[in-house]
């Protein structure tokens, strides 16, 4: 299966503020490049409003509010993690709900397979980063690493 080539805005970190902005090229432009680090960052970072059955109170769902009409969903729901403990148990949830954030890749042919590689933890618990892997065609894969948080998960 071969999978089209897509563009997609570059964004970098700020390393004091930790946020995230869009380049500007030269030209004035924004800067773009044939890689998928925007969706992938939208995909775990943006807001999935969670369920009844998982946060009681509707107010604290979080999530775009107009998803509760409609059959499609984006984002993730990696922020019920924010606080939890560090198990096996929630680190495999985790994972699976990092897969199922960027399946619309997948789904739109823009990748033929994404996985979980590695969650690591580091030593002291204070920073939780991923590794995926992303399979865009037969002879591309590429791998990405997004650190999801720090000081969290004690």
């Amino acid at each position: 299966m071969t999978v089209g080539l897509v563009t997609d805005a570059v964004l970098t970190i700020d390393p004091i503020t930790l946020l995230y902005d869009i380049n500007i090229d030269a030209s004035g432009d924004i800067e773009t490049d044939d890689f998928f680090d925007t969706s992938i960052l939208y995909g775990i970072f943006g807001e999935r409003r969670a369920n009844k059955d998982e946060i009681v109170d509707v107010r604290s769902r979080r999530g775009w509010i107009g998803n509760e009409f409609s059959d499609f969903e984006n984002g993730s729901k990696v922020w019920l993690f924010e606080q939890a403990r560090i198990t096996a148990t929630n680190l495999a949830r985790l994972s699976d709900e990092i897969v199922k954030a960027e399946q619309n890749l997948v789904d739109d042919g823009f990748a033929v397979s994404i996985r979980v590689e590695e969650i690591k933890v580091d030593r002291n618990c204070d920073k939780i980063s991923v590794a995926l892997l992303i399979t865009r065609s037969l002879d591309i894969v590429e791998r990405k690493f997004v650190e999801l948080w720090n000081n969290t998960g004690r």
